[in-house]
């Protein structure tokens, strides 16, 4: 059954007739602190204290200002809130026409701005318990992988019960695939679109796991656990991988070709990660000692290499520390190799490489 037609024969079902008001122009935005001192009946289960990560800094960071190599990671919380609402595939979860400052991505718009807020459609009503997963950059596996799922984690620990698991319209393989492997109950799922807004009486919101692209020890060993239950050790599965993106939409080097050349003589496979099932990419990095790839999302899969595989991550003008410190929660054997200068608009830019640096740094690498 298509997700919108799921969706509607469950709201269908569950729906008081009545509809509620549109929000107000400018909802307010409060800090949890003041929101649990106006709104006393939403309540609120602690479940990781604050905490502050410690990694050796990002060797190639442009200034000191552009890496964080000490973040600060929230507390984590599960909030019950009576007849609480969420709207759109975004998760965007409202109490009394109040939006929580610590539910807001932290890349969100809506930390400059609440335009889109504006006119959102009339809510709807479900007499039962919500438990809102979606969030902001679902269409990301880094985002997906590292930081919806572990939201699952926080829900298992509070022993939330919930009668709906609140998701985007989920239209990507990886995330029906790790869904799947977390063994959820793909009944309980209700699927959403740009415009869904639910009120319900009961809605459980789990806090962020951790600071985006920064990633306590806890959520990676959950999600080890959990999503590596079949991956066993395979001789024949390559041991260096050059991962591409030459079928990539943006961020392409334009003469990869080069990179492939001199690494497949170098006894490299070159795997495309968009041809494959989670599970054969989890597998491919499992059993990989070397792994050279030119940053993005697919870098998420360090998360199931073995302590000590070395990474090799190949910049062009996006300046990300992220799988460094990934790397480091992990216990890899990183190395970061800048090819061009860093851009504020990096992260759409393809760009061709001056292939005779980038091979002086590769071959010390490579032959090490």
């Amino acid at each position: 059954m298509k997700a919108h037609l799921k969706l509607f024969v469950l709201l269908a079902t569950f729906f008081c007739q009545m509809e509620q008001p549109n929000l107000l122009a400018k909802p307010a935005i409060l800090p949890l602190t003041s929101l649990l001192e106006q709104q006393p009946e939403i309540q609120k289960q602690t479940l990781h204290a604050a905490t502050r990560l410690h990694f050796t800094p990002f060797p190639i960071a442009s200034s000191e200002d552009s890496t964080y190599a000490t973040p600060r990671i929230p507390e984590t919380f599960i909030l019950k809130i009576p007849n609480g609402s969420v709207y759109s595939a975004q998760g965007i979860v409202f109490t009394k026409n109040t939006l929580i400052e610590e539910l807001i991505w932290p890349w969100s718009p809506l930390k400059w701005s609440l335009d889109e807020l504006s006119s959102i459609p009339l809510s709807k009503r479900i007499n039962g318990t919500i438990a809102v997963l979606a969030q902001e950059g679902y269409r990301n596996y880094y985002h997906w992988l590292l930081e919806i799922l572990p939201k699952i984690a926080l829900l298992e620990e509070s022993a939330a019960d919930y009668d709906w698991l609140y998701l985007p319209q989920m239209d990507l393989p990886f995330q029906r695939e790790t869904l799947n492997l977390l063994g959820i109950d793909t009944s309980k799922i209700i699927e959403t679109t740009p415009d869904t807004h639910i009120e319900v009486s009961m809605l459980i919101a789990p806090s962020f796991a951790s600071r985006s692209c920064y990633t306590p020890n806890w959520i990676a060993q959950y999600l080890r656990e959990r999503l590596m239950a079949n991956i066993q050790k395979d001789p024949e599965s390559p041991k260096k991988l050059f991962i591409s993106r030459s079928l990539a939409s943006q961020r392409r080097i334009i003469n990869e070709c080069e990179i492939e050349h001199y690494l497949g003589a170098k006894g490299f496979t070159t795997v495309h990660l968009e041809t494959l099932s989670v599970q054969e990419q989890h597998s491919f990095f499992h059993n990989a000692t070397m792994i050279v790839a030119l940053h993005g999302a697919g870098l998420a899969n360090i998360l199931f290499s073995e302590p000590g595989t070395k990474v090799v991550e190949i910049f062009q003008a996006l300046e990300d520390d992220t799988y460094c410190y990934l790397s480091q929660t992990l216990d890899l054997d990183y190395h970061a190799i800048a090819t061009t200068e860093f851009s504020p608009n990096g992260r759409t830019l393809d760009t061709v490489v001056d292939w005779e640096q980038l091979k002086i740094q590769l071959e010390t690498l490579v032959n090490d």
